[in-house]
């Protein structure tokens, strides 16, 4: 038993870690990003830091991974269900730019370590990249089927579903960067409004509520 509780403890610490680690690599990048910066955060010595990640490349895979994990989940959770293609995809926008919210600028730092300058994305093994990509791949997936079904619904208009998929993933992942708390811009009227944008970009009415 006590040694359950020891590894639920050390679980929960190291998500701490991964959370932290991401805020401080999101907002001043990765290479002006120390470990002693994230120990202090976390008000821990930089020796119990690296007890748990190796080096921090280690750790900015654990970052990255764990919010693309994270993000392909809600996305999922999301589009399941049996509602017509434009009302799942409503959904999936939803959860989508709610989890970009959260998260504030991670997805320019994922793409930069997957998709940037080469001295940045050499700081991830090939096969790390793979991993990465490869979950990157699944979401993009999942947007591009229920365009498709869209389309085939007649709801959607489009001259290239893959086009289509990366202009919607683009204005909703860009969503984390330029918003900014203000008196009077509520987190769901910035979701309702990209939802909208969305359904624009698609050709399709905008639902009334």
């Amino acid at each position: 038993m006590a040694s359950e509780r020891i590894a639920a403890k050390r679980a929960a610490l190291r998500l701490r870690i991964i959370e932290v680690a991401l805020k401080e690599f999101s907002a001043r990048g990765f290479e002006a990003t120390t470990t002693i910066d994230i120990a202090n955060q976390l008000q821990m010595t930089g020796p119990a830091l690296y007890h748990y990640f190796g080096t921090k490349d280690e750790l900015l895979f654990a970052c990255l991974e764990q919010t693309l994990d994270q993000q392909v989940a809600e996305v999922s959770a999301a589009a399941s269900g049996d509602l017509p293609p434009s009302e799942r995809l409503d959904k999936v926008v939803r959860a989508q730019v709610a989890f970009e919210l959260k998260q504030g600028s991670s997805a320019p730092l994922i793409n930069a370590h997957l998709y940037g300058p080469q001295y940045l994305t050499d700081m991830l093994s090939r096969e790390r990249r793979e991993i990465l990509r490869a979950k990157q791949r699944a979401l993009v997936h999942l947007y591009r089927g229920l365009i498709s079904e869209g389309m085939d619904s007649g709801v959607f208009e489009s001259a290239n579903v893959a086009v289509a998929a990366f202009n919607v993933l683009a204005l909703i992942q860009y969503t984390g960067v330029w918003y900014r708390p203000k008196r009077g811009r509520k987190v769901f009227d910035v979701v309702e409004a990209q939802v909208a944008a969305v359904r624009r970009l698609l050709g399709a009415p905008i639902a009334t509520t």
